[in-house]
């Protein structure tokens, strides 16, 4: 019996997610999203939308290519000041040659508007995942009444928000400086505001817990998840930074997921990007902490992939 099945035994309503993305360079995105998909059609949880938050040419289509695969539409909302230079890993190119309903970037709104859309329209509270750059969280709690609803991001959020789900973070260190917090100045400027002003709790997933959980090396060869692993160049796995994310996202218990939790307040140069963590057991943050070898998360998301 695979972690799904385990979840549909005791959960009687579907957990609802936002998920945002970099989508960009690395193949475990792909992976996260496939987890994402299988638990929305399995019914254990509902995909309300997907943000991009580092835009290349192939971007949103391969996304919406990669859903349509999975059989699933989604809206997609892009950061549209996050353009990057070149065409990202050439597996954007590749899902985008499969039927999608999303043909370019332009398709899309701003994602922090789509995130506003969706929470003013839902019944309820939803969580959100982020495996990448952070700065659309950021955009969501800066943003001011619209259309939509006439809260500020933040009450918007406290409103409407359960909890942020972030793979970011090096927390086995002080001082640890992990790619999505410390890769752009806007990545540094957003980790430390959604630290001071985040009105919802914080779960980490930092670096060091996915490093040595290797993925994907047994999905079928015509499967365009192993075509996206084996044009990145990890025909035999990668590290599962994402996956492990939404995979808790989804369980929605950091302890059920198979960690251990340190509890606190962390903080973000927002200069460097470098983290660090004060305990307290009162504190609104929290980070996961390997309780079981890199193998047994391993097994876990490769019976979902």
């Amino acid at each position: 019996m695979n972690v799904f099945d385990k979840i549909k035994k005791t959960r009687t309503e579907p957990v609802n997610l936002i998920h945002g993305t970099d989508w960009w360079t690395d193949c475990d995105d792909v992976a996260a999203l496939r987890l994402l998909l299988r638990a929305h059609r399995a019914g254990i949880i509902r995909l309300l939308g997907i943000g991009i938050n580092s835009v290349m040419e192939y971007s949103a289509p391969s996304v919406s290519a990669f859903c349509e695969y999975d059989g699933v539409t989604v809206p997609i909302g892009v950061d549209k000041t996050a353009l990057r230079d070149g065409k990202g890993c050439r597996y954007q190119e590749l899902l985008a040659g499969y039927p999608h309903p999303v043909h370019s970037n332009e398709d899309c709104p701003e994602g922090w508007r789509l995130y506003r859309r969706l929470l003013a329209e839902l019944d309820g509270k939803a969580d959100i995942t982020e495996v990448g750059f952070p700065q659309i969280i950021m955009q969501l709690l800066q943003s001011g009444p619209d259309e939509f609803s006439p809260l500020s991001g933040r009450e918007l959020v406290k409103e409407k928000v359960n909890r942020l789900w972030l793979m970011a973070g090096k927390w086995d260190v002080s001082d640890g400086k992990e790619y999505n917090l410390s890769a752009y100045p806007v990545c540094s400027e957003a980790g430390d505001y959604l630290c001071r002003f985040s009105p919802v709790p914080i779960t980490f997933i930092g670096h060091e817990v996915g490093t040595d959980v290797i993925t994907g090396e047994n999905v079928p060869e015509d499967d365009p998840l192993r075509r996206a692993f084996v044009t990145h160049g990890s025909k035999d796995g990668r590290c599962s930074w994402d996956p492990l994310t939404v995979l808790t996202a989804i369980i929605n218990d950091e302890v059920q997921a198979g960690y251990g939790v340190v509890q606190g307040f962390a903080r973000v140069d927002p200069a460097t990007g470098g983290n660090n963590f004060m305990p307290d057991p009162d504190g609104p943050h929290r980070y996961v902490t390997q309780i079981h070898p890199g193998k047994w998360y391993a097994d876990r998301i490769n019976a979902l992939l």
